[in-house]
């Protein structure tokens, strides 16, 4: 359960230290107090999206952490055992960092981490049940993934999302490959052709590279020769004029003076190592000349060569040294076109058993989600019948497609049905005409599927939206009951709600330097009545007010 909160600098909160409580804690404030300012600071610690204006105006950055006895949570533990984030101590702790330019930290027991464990850790330590949620669960996937939830059956579920896409891949490659062996023939054809124009060529790997080289050597031999020869000359040949002999005669003046001066000597050695290199490059540039000869029979081959290879590669929109690879390329697809058969039959067998697989999953899926909505119907009826509709019915629809598909979901069409009062037909939640009853049966739904949960915190966000009177006396009780198994969090805007906490949250919005201070506290007893008064009455607060107060105060203590 959650023990702790710890908030600095997050809009309009400076500081807050808050302990939470086993139980149903309420949480109340005037509109616009900012009381969901707590669950939006919950959510951001467990990785929700997080933008730079959150950051309280003048300040550098949020910091926000919570704080989880996990000592009854099993999963969480192994959780944070299987990732080497369990502690010596039953708490865990997450922390988070807003930045004010939108960058942000995070830390799961003092160890940095990316967002997607927190999200992985908050499925196993918080359910959410926001008051805009009556709406999404009037779309078929929601009511689908809600019945999924509250049957438990996640390895059923991944089964087949699993078996799914494996066949969806598959099928893709196969419908792909008939199209290939569609136009075999033709491209067959037209690829047997072009590598035998290929072929013929008897490419090699960076053939033209090479051969450009030697065609600019034999282009340019008579510059080449004479320039090679000079530099020979130059080099050594040259009588008395040479670098050579200039070099040794360099060496011959420095041994003079040697003793002189010590640096010398260093110097005699860089002339000593000059000689040895001219050497060695005479050496090679002589070899070059003895091996080099103009060969005019080689250079028209040379042209004849490459002006063939131009116009092969201007053919097919390359460069001429990207010759070879198209050539290994069209091989590939040749070869692929041989084995065509082969591996669409390939396909064809293994999607053949991925179907027998996925319908054989799909239906355990199907049985379990029955079993699981019949035990959903049982729970769900008498919670509905406190909420005021006495005479309503709830069922599941199961329908199944009109011709056998294959998705991710499995082979259910899921309706949740409901009729309000005897004699009427069953219709989808859709079609329920009061936004009130919507709200309650959304409310009941929601209720009954969090007995399920693991989690031991529920969060409840203004959910009782559109019910009054004796019905949220109803719900109150509800909660509370529901606090009895589980930590409870509840935003409420009525009295009867909130006067059935075990705790009570009060929030306010304190006008101070031109600013404004959100102000959140835990009320005793007194305060508790006062607050209760104020929802109760509005702007004057009367004696018999707060009488009604404290009398609802003493009636569910």
């Amino acid at each position: 359960m959650l023990t702790q909160i710890h908030i600095h600098n997050l809009i309009t909160i400076h500081e807050l230290n808050l302990e939470f409580k086993a139980g149903t804690t309420v949480i109340t404030g005037e509109t616009g107090a900012g009381k969901s300012i707590l669950i939006d600071a919950i959510l951001l610690a467990l990785g929700a999206r997080a933008t730079g204006d959150l950051v309280r105006p003048g300040q550098e950055k949020v910091d926000i952490s919570l704080t989880f006895d996990v000592s009854k949570l099993p999963d969480a533990g192994l959780w944070l055992k299987n990732h080497d984030l369990d502690q010596t101590t039953q708490d865990c702790i997450l922390r988070r960092t807003i930045y004010k330019d939108g960058r942000s930290r995070s830390y799961i027991n003092g160890m940095p981490s990316t967002l997607q464990p927190l999200r992985e850790l908050h499925e196993l330590l918080i359910q959410i049940h926001g008051q805009h949620e009556h709406q999404s669960l009037l779309k078929a996937d929601k009511q689908r993934a809600l019945l999924d939830r509250y049957a438990g059956h996640a390895y059923l579920v991944d089964s087949v999302h699993a078996l799914a896409d494996e066949w969806q891949t598959l099928n893709q490659e196969l419908t792909e490959l008939q199209q290939l062996m569609s136009d075999r023939s033709s491209k067959s054809e037209f690829l047997k052709f072009q590598l035998h124009e290929l072929k013929e060529l008897h490419l090699q790997p960076d053939e033209f590279s090479a051969l450009d080289i030697e065609h600019k050597q034999l282009a340019h031999a008579d510059e080449l020769l004479q320039n090679l020869n000079l530099t020979l000359g130059l080099l050594t040949d040259i009588e008395e004029q040479n670098a050579l002999h200039t070099l040794n005669q360099a060496m011959q003046t420095l041994e003079k003076v040697r003793q002189v001066e010590p640096k010398i000597g260093a110097w005699i050695d860089a002339i000593q190592n000059a000689i040895l290199q001219i050497s060695d490059t005479e050496d090679e540039v002589r070899r070059y000349l003895d091996r080099f000869s103009s060969d005019p029979e080689r250079l028209a081959w040379l042209e004849k060569r490459i002006g063939t290879l131009f116009d092969m590669a201007r053919k097919h929109k390359i460069e001429p040294n990207e010759l070879y690879d198209l050539q290994q390329k069209l091989m590939a697809e040749e070869k692929s076109l041989a084995f065509s058969d082969t591996r669409y039959a390939e396909l064809t067998k293994k999607i053949s058993e991925l179907t027998k697989h996925y319908y054989i999953a799909a239906n355990k899926l199907s049985n379990s989600r029955k079993l699981a909505a019949q035990k959903l119907i049982a729970e769900l009826t008498p919670i509905i019948h406190e909420l005021s509709l006495p005479h309503a019915e709830f069922t599941i629809l199961f329908e199944s497609h009109e011709t056998p598909v294959i998705t991710t979901y499995g082979a259910d069409k899921i309706t949740f049905q409901i009729k309000t009062n005897a004699g009427q037909p069953f219709q989808p939640l859709a079609k329920i005409a009061s936004g009130g009853e919507l709200s309650r049966i959304a409310l009941a739904i929601h209720m009954a599927t969090a007995l399920e949960h693991s989690t031991s915190t529920l969060i409840f966000d203004e959910v009782d939206v559109g019910i009054g009177g004796s019905t949220a006396e109803i719900v109150g009780k509800l909660l509370r009951r529901l606090g009895q198994t589980h930590q409870v969090l509840c935003i409420t805007h009525q009295p009867q709600v909130a006067a059935l906490g075990h705790q009570h949250i009060r929030v306010s919005k304190i006008h101070e330097n031109n600013s404004h201070r959100t102000h959140i506290d835990m009320l005793s007893s007194g305060d508790k009545i006062k607050e209760l008064a104020r929802m109760l009455g509005g702007v004057e607060i009367t004696p018999k007010v707060l009488a009604h107060a404290k009398e609802m105060v003493e009636k569910f203590s």
